[in-house]
């Protein structure tokens, strides 16, 4: 039975509908009341030109939804209630964005988004595959359990996302995958630090040059990029924040690593990333690529990829710097150094005498080489990787103009 109060903006009319179906819903100015256990059947097209829905029932949609009224997401803020979409091809529309208190598409169908759309509370995805194109899927509840899914799976384009609010701790699952690969690629997020943020997750079902990032710009010790597709990571909100990432792939994948876009403009390994067998999240998700403290800043994509990498050691040493104030190669940088935290590094002259020395040694700290002058150096450094401490010993050249 459904129970439904229409009361106008304006006091010169009010209308009362009762019914239990409608063959298409347009709003044009009124707002409507679904009260809790209440059910709002529409049978085709739900259309919002103007007004705003205080929706604590049921509202089930049959059609596509269009909503143009940009001054209200649709639902008021005070709606708790379900609104579930049950058609085969469904296309979300209009000139202004809706946020839905709960989101759910029943079914196996193709949900399409033409606007961005926005849930508050829930999304239950299902069995179904929903396209951004170019739009983004935000969640705002920042419960993990907010985001359900059966076989159900998002594709977005290279600007669109599906976006999450996450805090503390806990893992964020972003269900990836694509109808035109056949596949899934899931992704799990979890913070390092306390602050909340908004993270978005993008999965592109194409060759990344085609989107400017040329798999043939890479270092030497990539491989081969995957030319199938790739995942876009980004923070919405926040400074330079670490974040835990998990890629969760079949059993069978060829490749033996990850990659992502380096600030130098080609595509460089992540290290260290570690492999896991797991219970599948769902359908053929049985193994994990998982990169630790993985640094998003605000408003940036960083693409990560699947690729073949050598098993060459996980941290490169420049041989030579020149710290004359130019900006270039101003200080002595060991590549990767800030994925292995516990170090030390200790510098000295070709007499013995020992000049520098660090705990920590990263890349907020490299050496500048402003106590010394120009000459060879012998560095020795300690680090533990993978529970082991390792020691490496070589040479530096360093030159002041």
């Amino acid at each position: 039975m459904i129970k439904l109060r229409y009361r106008c903006f304006a006091a010169a009319l009010c209308l009362l509908i009762s019914g239990k179906a409608f063959a298409q819903l347009v709003n044009n100015g009124a707002a409507l009341t679904v009260d809790q256990n209440a059910l709002l059947y529409v049978g085709d097209k739900f259309v919002n030109n103007k007004g705003v829905i205080l929706h604590n029932g049921e509202i089930i949609v049959n059609g596509n939804w269009e909503n143009n009224d940009g001054n209200t997401g649709v639902f008021s803020y005070l709606s708790t209630g379900s609104v579930v979409f049950k058609g085969t091809n469904v296309i979300f529309s209009g000139s202004a964005a809706t946020t839905f208190p709960r989101l759910v598409l029943k079914g196996s169908g193709l949900f399409m988004m033409n606007t961005d759309l926005y849930a508050r509370l829930s999304i239950d995805l299902g069995n179904a595959e929903l396209r951004t194109g170019d739009y983004q899927l935000t969640l705002a509840n920042a419960d993990p359990s907010a985001l359900y899914v059966n076989n159900g799976f998002v594709t977005t384009s290279s600007k669109g996302a599906l976006v999450r609010w996450v805090k503390g701790s806990d893992s964020y699952l972003y269900p990836m995958g694509s109808s035109k690969l056949d596949i899934k690629r899931f992704v799990g997020v979890s913070l390092k630090a306390a602050p909340e943020t908004y993270i978005g997750v993008s999965f592109i079902d194409n060759d990344a040059s085609m989107d400017g990032y040329s798999r043939l710009n890479k270092t030497a010790v990539v491989t081969e990029v995957n030319e199938g597709y790739y995942h876009l990571i980004k923070q919405l909100k926040g400074t330079n924040l670490p974040i835990d990432l998990s890629f969760y792939t079949s059993a069978s994948e060829k490749f033996n690593g990850l990659v992502s876009w380096a600030t130098k403009g080609q595509w460089d390994r992540l290290v260290p990333t570690t492999f896991q067998d797991n219970a599948a999240i769902t359908s053929g998700l049985t193994k994990s690529f998982v990169y630790k403290s993985f640094n998003l800043g605000a408003d940036m994509n960083i693409p990560v990829a699947f690729a073949g990498v050598t098993s060459a050691g996980p941290l490169n040493f420049y041989n030579a710097f020149s710290p004359d104030g130019d900006g270039k190669n101003d200080t002595w940088e060991i590549k990767n150094i800030d994925a292995f935290p516990d170090n030390d590094l200790k510098v000295f002259d070709r007499s013995g005498n020992l000049i520098y020395k660090m705990a920590g040694y990263n890349s907020s700290k490299y050496w500048d080489g402003q106590n010394a002058p120009s000459g060879t150096y012998i560095y020795i450094l300690r680090v533990k990787i993978d529970g082991k401490d390792e020691y490496f010993k070589g040479s530096i050249t360093m030159v002041k103009n």
